[in-house]
């Protein structure tokens, strides 16, 4: 399992590389070393915060809460999407039927362009 979460960290961590290099306008190519480099950095910090004794080891307890607090955070982000969507939707849904169609998005987007 613990090996399971750092492949996860490192999935993170690459993405979270990718994604920084991809808002630069300019790439500089990287080396295998300096890709490592600036990444265990952030595997670092992730461990710190998963080792809550700070034993420099992270057993089966630790594991379970952290999967426990990275689940819950992820409930509660889909639980706000879900909320943002549904007050958007009332939003839109000018003639309140629950539904919306092509003309009310339109309306919507038209609206939007215009307090810009």
């Amino acid at each position: 399992m613990i090996m399971k979460t750092m492949k996860i960290f490192t999935s993170i961590a690459i993405f979270t590389l990718l994604l920084s290099a991809h808002s630069n306008a300019e790439f500089k190519t990287i080396t295998k070393k300096e890709f490592l480099d600036n990444n265990i950095k952030l595997l670092e910090k992730r461990f710190d915060q998963i080792d809550t004794n700070k034993d420099q080891k992270i057993d089966a307890k630790e594991n379970t809460a952290w999967v426990k607090k990275v689940m819950k955070a992820r409930q509660d982000r889909a639980k706000a999407i879900q909320k943002q969507r549904a007050e958007l939707t009332k939003k839109i849904d000018t003639n309140k039927d629950g539904k919306i169609s092509k003309e009310e998005i339109e309306i919507f987007k038209k609206s939007q362009k215009t307090k810009k």
